[in-house]
């Protein structure tokens, strides 16, 4: 419930979402308490069309406790006000600072698009090629990574941003070894603990991994005008 210093959240997600799961991984570990709804991305309700402009998840809406309610979108977007109307900072204190980490969130967005064209890859070519294009990204993070986390021991919106790709990832590697975090071994690291953190464990449905397999199998609502990609062959 918005109270006079909080307001609600209201989270509306695809099951399978890794940018919706930013969100809920920030959310988790400030204690914040919100509501989730899921939707199927392939069939999107009217509601949600009306207030998400691009028509994607994540989209947030936050009441003020008097019946009004304001929309965001963007997971950035989402992170950053979640992370300013709440008890403590997951970003540093000072500007420059402040500034590296906002970039290399947006860099760990496109390390999840790596991450997606490995789910999709229509052969085995293509997806190695993605794992490739991962490791290439994977490796310029290992310059930065303090370890064992992004920034050293703390928390931060970086590890929040970059935590489902290195989560979907290690999934791929499960079923075919592409070699995507060899020589890296902070990179190894900080997935672990990622991984391991209960924040990130809880930010999904309790199913995700079925979920994530059949995807790649091209039976996910969102995949079934899609050949089932190669991972997904893999995994059958």
């Amino acid at each position: 419930m918005a109270s006079a210093d909080r307001p609600s959240f209201h989270l509306i997600s695809f099951n399978l979402c890794p940018f919706v799961q930013r969100s809920v991984i920030t959310l988790r570990e400030k204690d914040v308490p919100f509501e989730i709804t899921y939707i199927d991305l392939a069939d999107k309700p009217d509601w949600f069309l009306d207030i998400s402009p691009f028509g994607k998840v994540p989209v947030l809406k936050v009441g003020d406790g008097e019946g009004g309610e304001t929309v965001l979108f963007e997971s950035a977007v989402i992170n950053e006000y979640i992370d300013e109307v709440t008890e403590g900072s997951l970003l540093p204190g000072e500007a420059l600072k402040r500034a590296h980490a906002r970039a290399w969130i947006e860099f760990a967005s496109a390390l999840a698009v790596d991450t997606y064209r490995m789910m999709v890859a229509k052969d085995e070519q293509s997806c190695r090629d993605a794992a490739a294009s991962a490791r290439d990204k994977l490796a310029k993070f290992e310059k930065q990574i303090e370890g064992p986390l992004f920034g050293g021991d703390g928390f931060s919106l970086v590890d929040a941003a970059a935590a489902p790709a290195l989560q979907r990832i290690a999934w791929c590697e499960d079923i075919v070894p592409l070699g995507v975090f060899d020589g890296l071994p902070k990179a190894t690291t900080w997935r672990d603990a990622l991984i391991e953190r209960p924040a990130v464990q809880q930010s999904t449905i309790p199913e995700i991994r079925d979920v994530f397999v059949d995807y790649l199998k091209g039976r996910g609502s969102e995949s079934r005008r899609e050949a089932s990609s190669w991972l997904g062959q893999k995994a059958g």
